[in-house]
């Protein structure tokens, strides 16, 4: 596997990527793909090299974290493991997500990238190989300076990756230093039910990331309880000490088995498209291993201004098809191709989320392609969401 990834993991570090980007708004819902951030989340992080998680086809997922500041940069990191207990069977009351939390730290000198396959971790090896600047050898996996330890997650991983900004210490920081990305890549070609997607097909979206606030003065109190939004509330004495979380997630979609609009229908009549989404709650307990918990509601509108809606629980992390929510995704019941659907929390008591999509693409011949999205968001929950921590040991 590692001698695969090693022939494209730069070139996939390196794709260009075009996708529709967060709707940067005023205020403190500011949530950017765009800027440095103080928290960054990867919504999507998925090493699954039987496909046991992913429908047969398997994937592994390529992180990229830089420092966009002139100083130096300190990161406390949290992987979370959603997967159920048995990866081989559905996951249910039986087989239950395993909710697995492992921490990392990363230090960035001033406008230091890094980057690490997921499956296979990054140590600390000052002899890793230099890329060469004569394509087409790009063969230099874990290049540039080693940002430390980062472990590898365990076979048949699907959750999120947050990394939180700190000081030398390990007291949370309003620096706005980090900006992230994420690859999500096919590492060999694999057939399931007459349906091929190929090695190398990629697809990637930027972190979501989490401005501090007051950073000149840092209103951070730096314990380990981290204020996203809201007035001052039960441990959060001094109101927001961070950009709050959307009031609503948008995404723009196909409906859930259209056509492909640049293939006719009447010569490829097999081609489709369906869109996979993945939501995580704003509102996070690392400490105790808590998962925050969100009902969703969806508001759909059709082409034709026609209204549908629906909801599904969100704990901890979820990915789904939109199909798989209710009928009122698929393209025959929408009656147009495109739609548009809000996402929001069932209740103000209920903490806000964040996400990304995923579309994929069967061009009608039996290939496979996918293509990542960044979500807009609108508003600003007016609760406020909080982020705990586990205390650094000395």
């Amino acid at each position: 596997m590692k001698g695969r990834l090693s022939r494209w993991v730069v070139r996939c570090a390196i794709v260009t990527w075009v996708a529709s980007g967060l709707l940067a708004l005023p205020g403190r819902a500011d949530v950017s793909v765009e800027r440095g951030s103080s928290i960054i989340i990867f919504p999507k992080v998925i090493s699954d090299d039987d496909g046991l998680l992913t429908r047969g086809f398997p994937v592994e997922t390529i992180i990229q974290i830089s420092n966009t500041s002139n100083s130096l940069a300190f990161a406390h990191c949290f992987y979370v493991n959603a997967a159920p207990l048995d990866p081989r069977q559905p996951p249910g009351p039986f087989n239950p997500p395993q909710w697995q939390e492992v921490d990392f730290d990363l230090v960035l000198t001033k406008q230091q990238p890094t980057y690490w396959v997921v499956g296979q971790g990054r140590r600390v090896d000052p002899t890793d190989p230099q890329c060469s600047r004569v394509p087409p050898v790009f063969s230099c996996p874990n290049a540039g300076f080693d940002p430390g330890a980062i472990p590898a997650v365990p076979p048949n991983f699907q959750g999120q990756l947050v990394c939180i900004e700190v000081d030398s210490a390990g007291a949370p920081l309003n620096g706005n230093r980090l900006k992230g990305e994420a690859t999500l890549v096919t590492p060999r070609s694999t057939t399931v039910n007459g349906v091929t997607m190929r090695q190398g097909e990629v697809s990637k979206y930027n972190a979501i990331g989490i401005a501090g606030l007051n950073t000149d003065t840092n209103s951070n109190d730096g314990d380990l309880t981290l204020c996203i939004g809201g007035n001052p509330r039960p441990g959060c004495p001094a109101g927001a000490e961070y950009n709050g979380c959307p009031d609503t997630v948008i995404v723009n979609h196909f409906g859930e088995r259209a056509t492909m609009p640049a293939l006719p229908a009447n010569d490829i009549p097999n081609s489709r498209v369906e869109t996979e989404v993945t939501l995580v709650p704003c509102t996070q307990d690392f400490e105790n291993q808590v998962p925050g918990s969100v009902v969703v509601q969806f508001r759909v509108t059709n082409e034709f201004e026609n209204l549908f809606s629906a909801s599904t629980t969100v704990t901890c992390w979820s990915n789904f098809r939109l199909a798989e929510v209710g009928r009122i995704f698929d393209a025959s019941f929408l009656g147009t191709r495109f739609a548009q659907t809000r996402m929001t929390p069932g209740g103000i008591e209920q903490p806000g989320f964040l996400g990304v999509s995923e579309e994929f693409y069967n061009d009608g011949r039996g290939v496979l392609s996918r293509a990542a999205l960044n979500l807009h968001v609108e508003g600003v929950r007016p609760g406020g969401d909080v982020i705990t921590i586990p205390e650094v040991a000395p």
